[in-house]
């Protein structure tokens, strides 16, 4: 007998639907896709979920809509308006192509289809029910123009793909992100989602996507961003820049549009990055919106079922072009930060006899010259890195010790400590920032702990209105955040009130550093409440740590690597880089070429 058989229709239909829908954003993006190839200007998301999970999707455009006939047939695999021939995948202009969305969702869950024709000749429009991918009805109905697609009981039989979704905070994140970044591809279109009756994203149709950015993420953050526009023979490049000072810890926020097609792509992400060049520290990325309209011949979205993944025939033009673009909407333009006023003016150093004013040169960009008093202002900073050194000490009684005794020889560049250790056999190298968080964060999981001095409660509690998908994001860390000393409750539609905010070193942390922890929660899909917990104590070590910059006495340094040598684990910040280096006497040799 053969070995080899056919697979029969249903389990086909399956292993389609696991590579096209992976979760219920999966949904909302092929049906909303649908919609915009279409022809729809308006395009409304209803979603309804228990306390566990999502348990209903409704898609409604005023699109095009289909015909009686045509209704059935595009539940069928591979049935598609978008496509007639092969010879069609060189030039694909439309969001969807493949015939595979409405047949893999039909597959997983149950369908209801009501569709009519728009400028049809036929009085009723056309409903089909559809539950694992058995068509169950087909009738006329009454319906106005356009379609109106509603998803039930997602994967109810496949249950072993139904055990692998996530929470339900995770899975509102991924929807609220992917409605987000089909609005910010096309603004002429309006989008609005609701949830359980709440509405959570509000797009009205634009002339400029600077507009549809306003709608999303408010007026003030709009109106600050740069305007970029370039064009190649081939491509022309447009979108928006973020300031500098706004920067991200990952590329999360970095949005990409090919051709109106939101896409994922790391290749575009660093060239954007690149463009930004010294302006952004290193391992931060900018806000940026990027779209870019291409000859449809020099671009393949044939790559992946999720059509979010593109090839381009010629990549390092197309990236060398993105970051030139960048470059030259950043180039004269006023990049400086807005200060932050101090919370108290400290009292200034009386002035010494003998003390010599130093010019400090000009600088580009600067109008004035300043003078400073480089005596008075180093001792300022050397206190305050006294105090933030004496408040991190670890208990003395502690006597363990996982670094041998060192000496400190200096300090280069406010950055590096140079030592030699007790028996002159090492030279070592330590990293003051990297150190410092590593004390820092040994300290907070001991305080976190023990519930010690946790927190300081605000007298005026501090609003913090966030976007859909990171108010998601933080709805689902709040015990975590707790557990660090930011206590937050709801304070209206996608607004939290801060009432207390973590005491770390004897200071208050702000509020600004919730933004890059909920940053961090949306780019890594970390699983477990440790490995979230972990990321907010280490996010809030590194902001309270001494940094790169900051000049040290011999007797901070000494300090500094007396509490390093009481950690758990000295050798390696927590985000896992090298605190310390070191040189023996033979590497050293070697370096000289001594023999």
């Amino acid at each position: 007998m053969s070995r080899i058989h056919l697979l029969d229709d249903e389990a086909i239909n399956q292993i389609a639907a696991g590579e096209v829908v992976d979760r219920p954003a999966s949904v909302i993006k092929e049906l909303m896709e649908n919609a915009i190839d279409a022809g729809a200007s308006t395009v409304r998301v209803d979603l309804s979920s228990d306390s566990r999970e999502i348990t209903r999707i409704r898609v409604v455009d005023n699109g095009s809509g289909m015909e009686a006939a045509d209704a059935c047939l595009a539940f069928t695999r591979h049935a598609t308006s978008k496509l007639k021939s092969g010879r069609d995948l060189t030039h694909i202009s439309t969001m969807g192509f493949r015939g595979e969305a409405l047949a893999s969702i039909a597959a997983i869950s149950r369908v209801t289809l009501v569709t009519k024709a728009r400028d049809s000749e036929e009085v009723a429009g056309t409903r089909v029910v559809i539950a694992g991918g058995e068509v169950l009805e087909s009738t006329e109905t009454g319906a106005p123009e356009g379609t109106s697609i509603a998803v039930e009981d997602i994967f109810f039989n496949t249950p072993a793909r139904r055990k692998f979704l996530r929470s339900r905070q995770t899975e509102l994140t991924h929807i609220y992100g992917v409605a987000e970044h089909l609005a910010l591809a096309n603004p002429e279109v309006s989008f609005r989602l609701f949830h359980n009756g709440k509405e959570k994203i509000s797009a009205r149709k634009a002339k400029d996507l600077r507009e549809t950015i306003g709608y999303l993420r408010g007026s003030a953050s709009a109106r600050d961003l740069l305007p970029m526009k370039s064009q190649t023979p081939y491509m022309q490049i447009s979108g928006y820049l973020a300031k500098p000072q706004t920067s991200q810890t990952n590329s999360h926020q970095i949005y990409i549009a090919v051709n109106r097609r939101p896409v994922t792509s790391s290749q575009i992400a660093r060239a954007v990055r690149d463009g930004y060049g010294t302006l952004l520290p290193k391992n931060r990325f900018p806000v940026a919106y990027v779209g870019l309209t291409i000859d449809l011949a020099q671009v393949d979205v044939n790559v992946h079922p999720t059509k979010m993944e593109i090839r381009f025939s010629d990549e390092g033009a197309v990236t060398a072009a993105i970051s030139s673009a960048v470059r030259e909407a950043l180039s004269g333009q006023d990049l400086s930060a807005e200060g932050e006023a101090p919370l108290s003016r400290p009292a200034p150093f009386p002035e010494q006899k003998d003390e010599k004013k130093e010019e400090i040169p000009s600088t580009p960009g600067v109008a004035s010259t300043e003078v400073a008093y480089r005596p008075a202002s180093q001792h300022f900073r050397l206190s305050a890195t006294d105090t933030q050194l004496r408040l991190s000490e670890i208990p003395e009684e502690e006597e363990i010790r996982n670094l041998p005794e060192m000496e400190v020889l200096g300090q280069v560049d406010e950055t590096y400590i140079i030592a030699k250790t007790r028996g002159n056999e090492e030279l070592v190298v330590i990293d003051q920032h990297a150190a410092h968080e590593r004390i820092l964060y040994d300290q907070l999981c001991r305080r976190r702990d023990t519930e010690e001095g946790r927190s300081q409660e605000l007298l005026v509690p501090v609003p913090v209105t966030l976007r859909p998908e990171q108010a998601a994001a933080l709805a689902g860390a709040l015990p975590l955040l707790k557990a660090e000393g930011f206590v937050l409750e709801e304070f209206g539609r996608e607004t939290y009130a801060v009432r207390a905010v973590p005491m770390v070193l004897g200071k208050r942390m702000g509020t600004e550093i919730l933004e890059d922890m909920i940053s961090d929660l949306l780019a890594e899909d970390m699983r477990s409440a440790n490995e979230r917990q972990e990321k907010i104590t280490s996010t809030i070590a590194c902001r309270a740590a001494i940094k790169a910059g900051a000049t040290l006495s011999r007797e901070q340094m000494t300090r500094l690597l007396d509490q390093l040598s009481r950690t758990e684990h000295p050798y390696t910040c927590p985000h896992g880089r090298p605190t310390i280096v070191t040189y023996t006497r033979a590497r050293l040799d070697l370096i000289f070429r001594r023999t």
